[in-house]
């Protein structure tokens, strides 16, 4: 797990929110899961859920769930939990609430910062820096290669 921390320095948010009169910054779920994702195969790490449970009150859906972290080689494992709430009028909310439950497990369990201080440091030097991180580490692979 610490491969994994050690790896993804932070993430900056990547979409805008309006709900109602509020607009904000938000991190997609597709851009955490595929950035973890890539740290988990690469550290060998299994992740997945062993225990849900979820309740609806009106248009709000809330899960409460344990995850699995797997070590594939060791065995060794933790049991990490994450609670997730999504609004949806039909029946999507509990798949909303657990993709939010998804989301911050990584986020918070790998302690990844998401650029949610302004007034430290502004969305361009995050997005430069996450560059630069990507791009060493592909350096890294390919020099690995030749």
């Amino acid at each position: 797990m610490l491969n994994v921390m050690q790896a993804i320095d932070y993430l900056v948010k990547d979409d805008h929110i309006q709900f109602g009169q509020n607009h904000y910054k938000a991190i997609t779920e597709e851009k955490v899961t595929s950035r973890v994702r890539q740290e988990l195969i690469e550290n060998k790490l299994i992740v997945f859920p062993i225990e849900q449970i979820h309740k609806r009150e009106g248009t709000l859906s809330t899960v409460d769930v344990k995850y699995k972290i797997v070590d594939a080689e060791t065995g060794e494992y933790e049991i990490l939990v994450s609670s997730g709430t999504g609004s949806d009028t039909q029946d999507k909310g509990v798949g909303k609430a657990m993709t939010y439950a998804f989301k911050y497990l990584f986020l918070r369990s790998f302690a990844i910062p998401t650029g949610e201080d302004p007034d430290k440091i502004s969305s361009e030097e995050l997005d430069e820096k996450e560059k630069a991180v990507l791009e060493k580490k592909l350096k890294e692979k390919l020099s690995n290669v030749l």
